[in-house]
């Protein structure tokens, strides 16, 4: 109904018929087109929803089936993987315990040495009495006819495979039952030598 309010509050009556009837058809159908575009937007947005969510699950089990396949790899190579390890630890320890046997050898194969030139020296010039070994230093306590010798016998113990060093730490005439034994200028010597090896 058409009306107008009057100056007193009364409705006025200015006719009955619409003058723009187009105007309510158009409003009409922008609504209709609003709500199927919000439909669509929603109908979109609800597929690319649905199309990510497949995509996830898609991945989700190639992932899962890939994930079973490699971990039933890995039971049949459980074994081989454990030997393998066992292995390695094996050869480690043999390589330590080769090493350790090397550094607690050493001082036996510098002692073999020694001996071994000390056996192919000859006894006449010069006499050895006493013999200590320590991890990188050996004594020795010798006796010689004259220092000539005893020069020459330090002299074939310094080339003695590994010997860094040979030196005299003590020398000093052989007193035998209270006398100095003394030929023709020479006496003999006790002489305590001291090699350092490497």
């Amino acid at each position: 109904m058409n009306s107008r309010m009057g100056a007193a509050g009364q409705a006025i009556w200015i006719g009955g018929f619409n003058l723009l009837p187009y105007r309510q058809r158009d409003a009409r159908r922008a609504r209709r087109r609003r709500l199927l575009e919000w439909l669509g937007a929603a109908l979109l947005g609800c597929t690319a929803v649905l199309a990510v969510a497949g995509w996830q699950t898609f991945e989700r089990v190639r992932l899962d089936a890939q994930r079973a396949a490699t971990e039933h790899e890995l039971v049949g190579l459980a074994a081989p993987l454990a030997e393998h390890a066992r292995l390695h630890r094996e050869v480690d320890q043999r390589n330590q315990r080769s090493a350790r046997a090397v550094t607690l050898s050493g001082p036996l194969v510098r002692l073999l040495d020694l001996l071994d030139t000390l056996s192919r020296m000859p006894a006449d010039d010069v006499t050895l009495q006493q013999l200590r070994q320590r991890g990188h230093e050996t004594e020795l306590l010798a006796t010689s006819r004259d220092p000539l010798a005893s020069t020459l016998w330090l002299k074939q113990l310094s080339a003695v495979r590994g010997v860094k060093s040979a030196e005299v730490a003590d020398l000093r005439p052989l007193v035998r039952a209270g006398r100095e034994t003394a030929t023709s200028g020479r006496g003999s010597i006790e002489l305590a030598a001291r090699l350092q090896w490497d």
